[in-house]
């Protein structure tokens, strides 16, 4: 199958999974069921997030959790501005995107572990002016003032995972995609050959950053309150990586088995031993550094590849 076939049908099965997804609240499943779709799907949305900036040029982002902290506190402030929701989740997204352009702007100029810590600075420095900001509510943090359904960020996010998730699938076989993976395989030939790596590294961050944003977004109108400690939690950040890097950085599919790895592992383990998830999602990390570079994904991909070569001579002879 061709490239462009893979991701039409990668597109097919996602919106028909996400259609049935989106349904949930309206065929009478339980809340329970319907509150791990929904955190599977933020994980997703936040992991292709990371994925875009970090799992297609290479460069490791710790600044995303704080992105996405960002578009939640916008919402919140937004909305109980009388914003309308639309509005407000636009907020949500313009404000990750713009400050993605501040810290990328000046980070993205730097390679390797010095990008890294950059944006775990970023993480931090947010934290403390959201703190001390009296617009953010301080160190006691913001309620939304109107209640919504649940089935409206339980949708919201549903479509989100799966638009980021298409869209990441999009970027890997497009003209765009080439040029921020010669930047991720050689970022120094890759400028020899004429491609604007400091431009189009920011661009990718940017639409990664609004990406976040509009998580954090759809998060804030389903918890309904923010506390600076918790929603700009460094915890968020490495979720976000483990995620992708767990399933298989770069690829679509990635983050979606990451996330469903992730969200079933933290259930099972809050029952028997709360946040023993975290250690083994730490050991899961290490697994895959040492084993399986491509992550879960690639390994099934190699495997998958190795049967058929080894299946046509048998089915020949």
């Amino acid at each position: 199958m061709s490239r462009a076939g893979s991701t039409a049908a990668l597109a097919a099965v996602t919106v028909a999974l996400g259609a049935v997804a989106a349904a949930l609240p309206w065929l009478g499943v339980s809340s329970y069921v319907r509150t791990l779709v929904y955190y599977a799907c933020y994980y997703m949305a936040l992991g292709q997030a990371w994925n875009l900036i970090s799992g297609m040029t290479g460069y490791v982002s710790f600044a995303h959790g704080a992105l996405a902290g960002i578009g939640a506190y916008a919402t919140v402030i937004a909305l109980n501005a009388q914003w309308p929701v639309a509005a407000g989740l636009a907020a949500g997204a313009a404000a990750a995107g713009l400050a993605s352009l501040v810290i990328g702007a000046t980070s993205l100029r730097l390679r390797g572990a010095a990008f890294t810590f950059a944006t775990l600075f970023f993480q931090e420095l947010v934290l403390l002016i959201v703190r001390k900001l009296p617009a953010a509510g301080g160190p006691g943090g913001l309620v939304l003032q109107e209640i919504y359904p649940t089935s409206l960020p339980y949708v919201l996010m549903v479509v989100l995972a799966a638009v980021a998730t298409i869209a990441v699938a999009a970027l890997r076989f497009s003209r765009t995609g080439v040029r921020v993976l010669a930047i991720k395989h050689d970022e120094t030939a890759a400028v020899a050959i004429g491609i604007d790596s400091t431009r189009l590294k920011v661009a990718i961050f940017c639409a990664s950053a609004a990406i976040a944003g509009l998580v954090g977004s759809i998060h804030a109108i389903f918890v309904g309150s923010l506390f600076p400690d918790v929603v700009f939690a460094v915890e968020i950040s490495l979720i976000a990586l483990a995620v992708p890097l767990i399933g298989g950085v770069g690829t679509a599919m990635g983050p979606v088995v990451g996330a469903l790895l992730y969200v079933g592992m933290r259930e099972v383990f809050q029952v028997v031993a709360p946040g023993l998830h975290l250690t083994i999602v730490g050991l899961l990390i290490l697994a895959v550094v040492l084993f399986m570079r491509d992550g879960i994904v690639g390994a099934a991909a190699r495997a998958w590849a190795t049967r058929r070569r080894t299946a046509v001579p048998a089915e020949g002879g």
